[in-house]
């Protein structure tokens, strides 16, 4: 029988078209048209028009039809069609050939059976009985399609879609393609690696190093004597004739080697009893120190009295010859946020001295604004002010503290300059001003601590 309609294929038309098959024996004369004039094989479903009284496969009727072609034997514009049940129940019940007796296929049947013959199902189970020359699609949907005869063996054992669990882990379950060849076995700790070193091995990929590190005879390994000095390097299966053939060698190795450590070990006790020699003499001098001090200390007892008796200073605390008065700014945040000056107590800068104090801003002023911390450091009006030489003239150091490890403390010095007695306001109208003394970033964790800031006046210097 003649093959599908050219036309049809080149249009990609899947629709169910004529049976393409022959006749066991040549039909009855009363059967003249058992072929469609439209895909040219034996009549599936058949239907007449109305114009020259023509069967055709359903399908390829209404086809023309829905294309709007005339009838294709009598090229009449305008026809109908209606099922021809009469030659439907005469033609189907023909015998013929499966669609593949030239294949091979033995099998003879009527024609209405030969849809079930020709059954494309894959699945295994469905496949008794049926044509073993269709072919089918694979039912992993690797792209594959096969005579059904071998189809079942592709999908067993070649598709590279099926399912396959690793053999060597028994843990990882995919496809045959994804374990063997894409993401499991190049990574499969239980997978058998050949040893690097060739020696003939096949080992879990998990433990090829520790069969290279401990056990591979190709390895090569330092001698067992090369911390006292043997320098050999030989595959671990010759090293045992190396230390066969060389005991005198490694004996004289190991004799050299214990008298350099017993020399070592005789320095270091001289080194020793020499430090336990200056270890004593500095507990001595810890000791006179201890005693000098206690004699310091009755001897300072008369002038911490004195000091108590002196006239106190009004609202001010002096800076001690031992350590300056730390000033503590509070609510660091909350001061940047509304750009306030804060004000430190005031201090004098030496016993009966100049009386100073401190302005921080928190959030910066002038060329420091918003980024930096500002220091200022002003003159006030004191109490000692008639008994001191006017104008000042020195240098005023001023430090952030350290408050993590008290080494890294923050520090400006004013430049050596001078200022006036302040005889109007509490303050001078002016001040030794540090726009930039430490930027925001700069200030945790070291000197920000608990939303606090430490200063210190540390030292003053008179010119």
């Amino acid at each position: 029988m003649a093959a599908l309609n050219p036309t049809n294929q080149q249009q990609g038309d899947k629709r169910i078209i004529g049976f393409d098959c022959e006749f066991v024996k040549p039909p009855p004369s009363e059967y003249v048209q058992s072929q469609c004039p439209v895909c040219l094989q034996i009549i599936r479903e058949p239907h007449q028009v109305t114009c020259c009284g023509k069967k055709f496969c359903k399908a390829c009727i209404e086809h023309i039809k829905t294309i709007k072609k005339p009838c294709p034997t009598c090229n009449e514009q305008e026809f109908s069609n209606f099922p021809d049940k009469g030659l439907k129940q005469s033609l189907y019940s023909l015998k013929v050939h499966c669609s593949h007796h030239k294949d091979g296929c033995e099998w003879t049947g009527e024609l209405r059976q030969l849809d079930k013959h020709l059954n494309t199902d894959p699945e295994p189970e469905k496949q008794l009985d049926v044509c073993q020359f269709v072919e089918i699609d694979c039912i992993y949907n690797c792209g594959n399609h096969q005579q059904r005869r071998y189809i079942q063996n592709h999908q067993i054992k070649d598709c590279p879609k099926r399912p396959f669990g690793c053999e060597h882990c028994h843990d990882y379950k995919s496809t045959y393609d994804d374990v063997t060849n894409n993401h499991h076995w190049p990574v499969c700790g239980s997978f058998p690696v050949p040893c690097p070193n060739q020696c003939g091995s096949t080992i879990h990929r998990q433990i090829i190093d520790s069969h290279v590190a401990d056990e591979c005879p190709l390895t090569t390994i330092n001698c067992d004597f090369h911390h006292v000095g043997c320098a050999v390097r030989l595959p671990r299966q010759d090293m045992p004739e190396h230390q066969r053939e060389n005991l005198f060698t490694h004996i004289s190795l190991l004799a050299t080697s214990h008298a350099k450590q017993q020399d070592k070990i005789n320095r270091l006790e001289a080194e020793n009893n020499t430090l336990k020699s200056k270890q004593e003499h500095l507990e001595q001098n810890y000791q006179s120190l201890k005693a000098e001090n206690r004699i310091l200390n009755t001897e300072l007892e008369p002038v911490q009295q004195l000091l108590k008796t002196a006239p106190p200073i009004v609202n001010a605390r002096p800076l001690g010859p031992l350590e300056p008065p730390v000033l503590t700014m509070t609510n660091f945040q909350q001061r940047r946020r509304d750009y306030d000056q804060w004000y430190s107590p005031p201090v004098y800068t030496h016993y009966q001295g100049y009386k100073i104090c401190l302005r921080v801003d928190a959030n910066g002023s002038n060329f420091g604004k918003g980024t930096y911390v500002s220091v200022y450091v002003f003159f006030m009006r004191g109490e000692f002010d008639d008994s001191l030489k006017w104008p000042f003239h020195g240098a005023i150091s001023v430090q952030l503290l350290d408050q993590v490890n008290g080494k890294d403390h923050k520090t400006y010095t004013t430049p050596n300059g001078s200022c006036a007695r302040v005889t109007k306001g509490e303050r001078s109208t002016g001040a030794w001003e540090y726009s930039r003394f430490i930027a925001h970033t700069k200030l945790e964790p070291k000197y920000l601590r608990n939303d606090t800031l430490l200063f210190q006046i540390n030292k003053v210097e008179l010119k």
